[in-house]
This record gives structure tokens, C-alpha cells and sequence, in this order.
């Protein structure tokens, strides 16, 4: 992606050279060889933790990815002289507890880094984010659309700003019903931590979803589209949980947000190295005029969570993605006999952790033969990435129906 995004620009420039009357904006995060901060998070004023993440920037043509900024103090101040100072997380990442700070002052965001870097945000208003109404989603064409309905009695809010967290379910080309057992022969997979056809994925979503009901007499977010789920993902085959936050936004906090959608659109996602330098709220004390990139806003968050079962009609789709080549997923067979070397060659077949048994194999009688092998990843989901769990998760509305 970030080649192609460095071959445009030069494309542009050429167009604008012939043409002589415009040539692109390369912003100073883009071309500079420094690496500057990047600041992303929230001052949660609830009942929830604060987050806050901090990464340096990378050139587009740098195919390295952001590094988490390491041992950095950082620190939310109020204008009425409160502070809380978060603890490091790892990798880049800042945490506090719940700090029910409300909306009766103004709050900033104050870092200093391990190399005595210092930014300070100006003080934002705290606001208060109002209830999610409701979560909904149709049926359309080829997929599921998602809409979110919310409102503000009181008229305060108007700028409204939303994420979510995606959770799906999918299985493997075949099932494995036995793993080796601490005595070195087969046993059935019975435990639930055992059973490695069905697994779950989390992802976060990276859609920037913004409203404003300024236009309006009333504070009303009404059937605004969220994210659009396709039939071809194969991530309502075998049920879909949405998990939907809400923020409320300042002016500026909503102008910041809506120039990042544009700036991110058609070229990646928010994560991706930017195009042209965003207004931030955010200044570097030890050198005044360095660029910083982010925007911290202080508020509640309401959430709500929306499941889609799989048996909506006419969207199933298998979901599973072949190996290399099909003749991985043809597997074989290990028979008992002779019983002298099963455990033996039992051992060199799986040993590896490669392969995994499968079925049982009987003849007409009944009598156990031996056992169905394939490649682990064609029966372990586990193996499939981005890679899952085949635990269910706490919030998952059905039995596992793997």
C-alpha cells in the first residue's frame, strides 16, 4: 500500500510540473527524516479505563511499522489542578483505572518521553456521551449493513464520533476428533480447550464514523450507517457480534476526526502513514513548532453490543481458506496393526505436531481399524490467520455449534 501511495504522489507531481499550476502538499511528517509522535486515545471521564497510545510516525516509503514509544510519563491534568499520572501497559501503551472525573472541569493531556521530549494538549471540554439507542441491521444485496440510533434530550451533544469491535466465527477444512493422550495413544477430544474445528477472531474495525446533527432542531442520530458486513467475507457464517462504542465530540474534536476520514479513505486505514499533516490540539514544550500527530478529547463512552446469528437466510458462505494445495487437506490414514509398531509410528506421524489424527476408521463390525490423519492446518483453526481462539467468548449468545 505505501508503495503505491508513493508512486501516485510522483505521478502528481509529474501532472502538476506539465500543467504548472499546482504541485502536491508533502507536509514536513511526510519528507522529514525525524520521527515524530503520534498520541491516539481518549480521557475517559466514566466509569471506564483511560487508554492512550503512543507510536512514532514512519516515512511512506518506510515499510516498517509504528514502534510503541517506551518508557514515557504520562499524565491527564484538570483546570481545577487534579492530575492522575497512567501506568506503561507495554508496547506504546498508557492505562488508568475508572476515574469518574465528569464534566464540572477541562482536562489535558501532558507527556514527557524517555528521551525528554514534552507535549502538552490544551485543556478540552469534558463531555458526556449519551446512551447508544439501539444497534440494527438489514439484510442488503450481498451482506449486512449496520445502523446505530441515538439521541440527546438535552441538545448537547450534536458531534458524535464511533469504533467497534468485530467478533466472528469460522471452522477448519476438517475436524479432528482425537489427539494424542499423555500415554502416547489416541484419545477423544472432549475438553472444550481440546476441540480445534470451530474458533473465533476478534478484530478491532478501522472505519472512522462520524455524524453531526447541527442541521437539525433536534439532537437525533437517526438509522446512520455503521459497517457493511459482505456475504463473500464469510463472517456470518457462522454467527457475528458487533460491539459498538459511542463518543461525544467537540467542534473542533469532529473537525479533526473528518479530516482524518478524508485523509485515510482511499489509501488505508487510520493506522497507515499519513498524507498531509492534521490540525492537532497537541504541542511539543521542548521544541516549539515540532509536528505532532493526534487529538485528545476528553469524555464518557456508551457502548452496545449486537449479534447476528448464522442462519440468516441466503448468507452462508464457507468460510474456510484452502492451504497451499489440496493435496495437503487429502491426509491419509494410520492403521493399528500390526500393534507392535503403532505407538511407534504413531509417534513419527504426529510427532512434529504437523499432523493430527482425524476420524476413526472401522470396518463393518465395528472394530477399530486406526485413524484419519491431515495436515494441522487443515483441522486446527487455531492455524488460519489472523489467528483465532476456539474458545468461545464470554458474550457469545449460542452454544458453540461446531
Amino acid at each position: 500500500m505505501k508503495s503505491i501511495i508513493v508512486v501516485t504522489s510522483v505521478f502528481i507531481l509529474a501532472i502538476a510540473m506539465a500543467w504548472g499550476c499546482k504541485k502536491p502538499y508533502l507536509g514536513p511528517a511526510i519528507v522529514s527524516k525525524d520521527s515524530y509522535l503520534v498520541i491516539e486515545g481518549l480521557i475517559n471521564t466514566g466509569p471506564d479505563s483511560t487508554f492512550i497510545k503512543l507510536t512514532r510516525t514512519v516515512k511512506l516509503s518506510d515499510i516498517a511499522k509504528p514502534s510503541g514509544e517506551l518508557n514515557a510519563t504520562v499524565t491527564i491534568e484538570g483546570d481545577n489542578n487534579s492530575s492522575y499520572q497512567l501506568t506503561e501497559a507495554g508496547g506504546g501503551l498508557y492505562q488508568s483505572p475508572p476515574l469518574y472525573l465528569g464534566t464540572n472541569a477541562k482536562y489535558r493531556l501532558r507527556v514527557k518521553t524517555a528521551s525528554n521530549e514534552e507535549y502538552l494538549s490544551d485543556f478540552v471540554e469534558a463531555k458526556e456521551t449519551p446512551d447508544i439507542d439501539s444497534v440494527s441491521y438489514e439484510v442488503q444485496n450481498d451482506g449486512v449493513q449496520f445502523y446505530v440510533n441515538s439521541h440527546d434530550a438535552a441538545n448537547k451533544t450534536r458531534y458524535y464520533r464511533w469504533d467497534f469491535d468485530e467478533t466472528w466465527g469460522y471452522h477448519a477444512f476438517a475436524r479432528s476428533y482425537f489427539k494424542i493422550g499423555g500415554d502416547g495413544y489416541p484419545e477423544l477430544r472432549v475438553a472444550p480447550e481440546d476441540k480445534i474445528y470451530g474458533c473465533y477472531r476478534s478484530n478491532p474495525g478501522v472505519q472512522i464514523l462520524t455524524a453531526t446533527t447541527t442541521k437539525l432542531s433536534q439532537d437525533v442520530v437517526l438509522h446512520q450507517p455503521l459497517d457493511f458486513i459482505s456475504q463473500g467475507s464469510g463472517k456470518i457464517s457462522h454467527g457475528y457480534s458487533l460491539l459498538l462504542r459511542q463518543y461525544a465530540l467537540t467542534e473542533a474534536g469532529y473537525s479533526y476526526w473528518e479530516n482524518l476520514k478524508k485523509n485515510t479513505e482511499e489509501i488505508g486505514s487510520i493506522f497507515d502513514a499519513q498524507p498531509s499533516e492534521l490540525p492537532s490540539n497537541i504541542h511539543c514544550l521542548s521544541e516549539p513548532g515540532k509536528p505532532v500527530i493526534g487529538f485528545v478529547s476528553a469524555s464518557s463512552v456508551k457502548s452496545k453490543r449486537v449479534f447476528v446469528n448464522n442462519f440468516i437466510a441466503g448468507l452462508f458462505v464457507p468460510d474456510y481458506i484452502a492451504p497451499p494445495t489440496a493435496d495437503e487437506c487429502k491426509g491419509g490414514a494410520i492403521l493399528i496393526e500390526p500393534q507392535v509398531s503403532f505407538q511407534y509410528r504413531l509417534k513419527q506421524l504426529t510427532g512434529t505436531g504437523d499432523t493430527v489424527l482425524l476420524n476413526g476408521i472401522y470396518n463393518r463390525m465395528g472394530v477399530l481399524l486406526g485413524y484419519g490423519y491431515a495436515a494441522r492446518n487443515c483441522a486446527d483453526c487455531r492455524t488460519k490467520a489472523p489467528y483465532g481462539t476456539n474458545l468461545a467468548p464470554a458474550f457469545w449468545p449460542i452454544p458453540q455449534r461446531f
